[in-house]
């Protein structure tokens, strides 16, 4: 057996059912999920050929390629789905590297979540716990050594003990991560706690094993500068060309159904600092395009956009339209940073994000930025900020109105908000607590319920679309059984809020539906406790 066994938990090992946006359900309270929904349509379990995984998570694809590239031999090391680990782990294993990015439920999607519904543990941290104490068993009877990774790792600080971790490890794993490998193998002393190196683009190895839902990244980092969040902490830097053509053509070659490209906006592609590049970013898409062709692929998307990149470089979003052949019933979903409708709060924490424009003009931006995208059937999710620390009632009102302003355009897409996170790391730890509803001032509450209603809306014009992409045709079923009555649910939730907030905790936070009886039982109840307060 390898020596080296490279894992992560069920809620990152897995394809979502093909579709990249249901992983955003594991970010629920573990109490709203049903068992059969989430092993079943959210996590479904990736399976194993000749001892590996047949597709991995990016990074743990990525880790694999630096310690090839390092000199490892491919048989010392294996990527192993969670359920399977029993199965490949013996007195030969030395070394369990561990992928994370939310083992306690604190990512900004998973605490709003949280929040919103009334508490719980979180799928995401469920998951993995589960992970972590099956892989503690192991470790006491074959005595390895255990490395945690990944963006997640600063929620697990003064947990090592707890989860019976060697290493936690931070930062990029090209350059340094295979130099702590080689030291725990050899017996050396190795710090608590490490940093990886910054590692230039070129650098950088091509993944060998396919990656889940053809992610590839292009770019890492970001040069904006918003301070609550991580990858702006990272030098910015976009892939060589060559290395994203030919994890292409891996991951086509494996049988993906399309090309996910990576990055915190598709648009500074090839960029230099925020001095964009249109001829680099059309490049990309149309060498990608014509790599994946070959292989009956016929479609690139991405997973981040700025607004304001897409103003300057209108002609690159109108071409990526053209080439993917993007319709109403062929639209893209990318996630947008909307983050608040005041200047105030864009110039004192996000001041970056407007440019070339100044933050004064963020409000024009985000509207005008969203019709741009709607036009060429990009639908995508803008998530704003609630609980910045000194956010004034005149800030969520200007949030507020942004949104209603984007509702009188016809705005295709989500607007949802996120409570405010202080991220580990960021520039906002330390000066910042975890928001909660409780506090909040009533134009607080508005701007959430403002987002929530364009939200819903348009979620019942749009699930259909996203439901045809799951390949499983009785999950497909199951889910159109179910989607009736959870927007119902979800009507009534805004209902309860409305009147009063603190209804979450006193209702929201009692409703169980992990088996399936709790899941009969409760959708009609919170359906009738949103219409007695009606």
């Amino acid at each position: 057996m390898a020596e080296i066994i490279l894992t992560a938990d069920r809620a990152l090992f897995t394809d979502f059912s093909g579709v990249n946006t249901l992983g955003f359900g594991l970010c629920l309270p573990l109490r709203l999920i049903p068992r059969f929904v989430e092993y079943r349509i959210l996590a479904p379990a990736v399976p194993m050929e000749k001892g590996r995984a047949v597709h991995a998570p990016y990074a743990l694809g990525k880790v694999e390629a630096s310690l090839l590239v390092a000199g490892f031999r491919r048989d010392e090391i294996s990527i192993v789905p969670p359920e399977h680990l029993e199965k490949v782990i013996d007195k030969d294993t030395r070394i369990i590297g561990v992928h994370t990015v939310d083992p306690q439920g604190l990512a900004p999607v998973s605490w709003t979540l949280r929040v919103m519904t009334g508490g719980g543990k979180t799928c995401t941290a469920h998951e993995f716990e589960k992970l972590m104490y099956k892989i503690s068993r192991l470790k006491e009877k074959y005595n390895f050594k255990v490395i945690v990774g990944g963006p997640g790792i600063w929620q697990l600080r003064g947990l090592e003990k707890k989860f019976n971790i060697d290493v936690l490890y931070e930062g990029e794993a090209e350059i340094t991560f295979p130099v702590v490998v080689r030291k725990l193998l050899n017996g050396e002393e190795v710090p608590k706690f490490v940093t990886g190196k910054m590692v230039p683009p070129e650098e950088i190895p091509t993944i060998v094993t396919p990656s889940r839902n053809g992610h590839i990244q292009i770019t890492r980092g970001c040069p904006r500068g918003c301070q609550f969040c991580k990858p702006t902490m990272l030098f910015f830097r976009s892939m060589p060309l060559d290395k994203i053509l030919k994890e292409a053509e891996t991951n086509a070659k494996a049988g993906a159904k399309e090309i996910n490209f990576v990055t915190e906006d598709v648009l500074l592609y090839g960029a230099k600092g925020l001095s964009l590049n249109s001829r680099t970013v059309k490049d990309l898409f149309e060498k990608t395009m014509k790599v994946i062709k070959k292989y009956s692929i016929n479609m690139i998307t991405f997973s981040h956009v700025t607004l304001s990149s897409a103003l300057v470089l209108k002609n690159a979003v109108e071409y990526i339209s053209e080439l993917n052949e993007l319709s109403e019933n062929n639209p893209l979903f990318p996630q947008v940073g909307f983050e608040s409708g005041s200047p105030r709060i864009v110039d004192r924490y996000f001041r970056g994000k407007p440019y070339p424009w100044k933050p004064k003009d963020w409000p024009w931006i985000v509207v005008e930025g969203s019709k741009l995208l709607n036009e060429n059937y990009w639908y995508p999710c803008l998530t704003y900020i609630i609980g910045f620390p000194d956010a004034t009632s005149d800030d969520y009102a200007k949030t507020t109105e942004v949104i209603d302003r984007l509702k009188e355009e016809g705005f295709k897409g989500w607007t949802f908000p996120l409570f405010l996170v202080p991220i580990g790391g960021t520039r906002i730890e330390g000066k910042a607590g975890f928001k909660v509803m409780k506090g909040l001032p009533n134009e607080a509450i508005e701007s959430i319920i403002a987002g929530w209603d364009i939200s819903i809306d348009f979620s019942k014009d749009i699930y259909p679309k996203i439901i045809e992409k799951i390949r499983n045709p009785l999950v497909r079923r199951i889910i159109n059984m179910l989607i009736d009555k959870t927007f119902e649910a979800m009507e009534n939730w805004v209902i309860s809020i409305r009147k009063d907030p603190e209804v979450i905790e006193r209702n929201f936070s009692s409703v169980n539906i992990r088996e399936l009886r709790g899941l009969l039982f409760s959708i009609p109840k919170i359906v009738s406790l949103g219409k007695r307060r009606h």
